[in-house]
């Protein structure tokens, strides 16, 4: 039984206030109200939004409770992009892409994968000068979008990596409108934005599209991604349907590198204002690395690269929250909440919150050596997600940053220009509002 009706929240007069400040500045509202309690009541407009910010809520939300929620409105409506992929499909459909997802996705693929995303990094860098300037999120985007062609596609897609970086700047445009207006348009609405989204859509789709039609052709094994999906079978012996397959790569592709960039740029950018910790991330990479490229066996002992790499997560979580409708009534922190209330898991405010970390807005890469990171609660950072749906790709995304990173250290210092400051644009992800601009200073 509920002791009270509803959590406590922020004043919201005449049903808009909430709105207001989600609209104005989503990150220092949600951060503000934090101040009522681990349970945060969210009404926006005729919607019943909770923000979940305590670790033990959030975990018990995510694993006992994930039965009685699915995505939130704002996912679902991904699948104008995504399709029926892992981040937007429901009950039997998403169980049993899981399984198939999951085949390339083993320990042992994984590995087989490091060789390429060492590869894209040492051409970005052959495309480097010294002294050159660089927009560090856009070329970490074009870096990871090259990582993402080399293992999910044995193919070089760094060629339409223009196109493709366009069109998920219309895309991640396209929903942070949906975030700031009340009123959402259907498809087939006839405005520019709506025919922008339709193109990049259409536009992605036939790279994708292109790339699959030739492997169905051709039936080559690559040891890709793309294999691992085209050979999975489920336990009646049924694979995937040409749509299905479209869906999950489509999933990969743009999920996949997205998030993955973010992380590698910010880190670069906290590196380049704490010298110290970059220092001991280069000394470390020289060290293990000597004069030959990084390997799959490196990961485990570059470990100042993912600690750094960690705590880049901690502070610009590359997703800021993750939302769950109730399907049904569902008890949580002594409140009863009901079907159709959406649950929000910041992970914005939750792992910047001094609760549960000391001095949470202080760079301290060292807060993830194994012995203060053991008092640590599982749920007080979970950048990829959690319970049964937890990020099927965190081991990938997690090697293939730290390789990374250790392989661009090794050759230059990234010099962030004066002036500069980050401003944050959330939507699909957590992006900047306006590029960062570092200097390539060589070792």
């Amino acid at each position: 039984m509920a002791k009270h009706p509803r959590p406590p929240g922020p004043p919201n007069r005449f049903g808009l206030g909430n709105f207001r400040g989600m609209v104005s500045d989503q990150l220092s509202y949600m951060t503000a109200a934090a101040e009522y309690g681990p349970l945060v009541d969210l009404p926006i407009l005729n919607q019943r939004y909770v923000l979940v910010l305590d670790p033990e809520l959030v975990q018990r939300s995510l694993t006992q409770g994930h039965t009685v929620m699915w995505k939130d409105s704002f996912t679902r409506a991904l699948s104008r992009v995504l399709g029926n992929g892992l981040v937007t499909s429901e009950d039997e459909l998403w169980r049993k892409q899981r399984k198939l997802v999951a085949h390339a996705f083993i320990p042992r693929r994984i590995r087989t994968y490091a060789d390429s995303m060492v590869s894209a990094a040492h051409c970005s860098l052959d495309g480097w000068s010294e002294g050159q300037e660089i927009a560090v999120h856009k070329a970490m985007a074009e870096l990871t979008l090259d990582i993402v062609g080399r293992t999910l596609f044995d193919a070089d897609v760094r060629g339409s990596a223009r196109e493709v970086g366009h069109a998920l700047e219309v895309i991640s445009d396209f929903y942070t409108y949906m975030l700031e207006s009340p009123m959402q348009p259907p498809e087939w609405w006839p405005s520019p934005g709506m025919f922008r989204f339709r193109k990049a859509i259409r536009n992605v789709d036939r790279i994708i599209k292109g790339i699959i039609d030739e492997r169905r052709r051709s039936g080559e094994d690559r040891g890709d991604l793309l294999s691992a999906l085209l050979d999975a079978q489920d336990e009646d012996g049924s694979g995937m349907s040409d749509q299905q397959l479209r869906d999950e790569c489509i999933t990969l592709f743009l999920a996949g590198h997205e998030t993955t960039s973010i992380a590698l740029a910010n880190a670069l950018y906290l590196l380049s204002l704490h010298p110290g910790v970059e220092a001991k991330v280069y000394e470390e990479a020289e060290r293990v690395l000597g004069d030959r490229r990084a390997k799959s066996e490196d990961y485990p002992r570059l470990e100042h690269a993912e600690r750094a790499i960690k705590e880049s997560m901690r502070l610009y979580p590359p997703v800021h929250a993750i939302g769950r409708e109730l399907r049904e009534s569902f008890e949580l922190g002594g409140y009863t909440f009901r079907k159709g209330d959406t649950l929000l898991f910041v992970q914005w405010v939750t792992q910047r919150s001094a609760k549960w970390f000391d001095d949470p807005l202080t760079f301290d890469p060292d807060r993830w050596l194994p012995e203060r990171a053991a008092s640590m609660h599982r749920y007080a950072y979970f950048p990829f997600g959690g319970g049964p749906r937890v990020c099927i790709g965190n081991h990938f995304a997690m090697m293939e940053a730290v390789l990374v990173l250790a392989t661009l250290i090794r050759h230059y210092r990234f010099e962030l220009l004066p002036g500069q400051t980050m401003e944050l644009k959330p939507s699909i992800t957590l992006r900047v509002a306006k590029d960062l601009k570092m200097r390539l200073v060589p070792r």
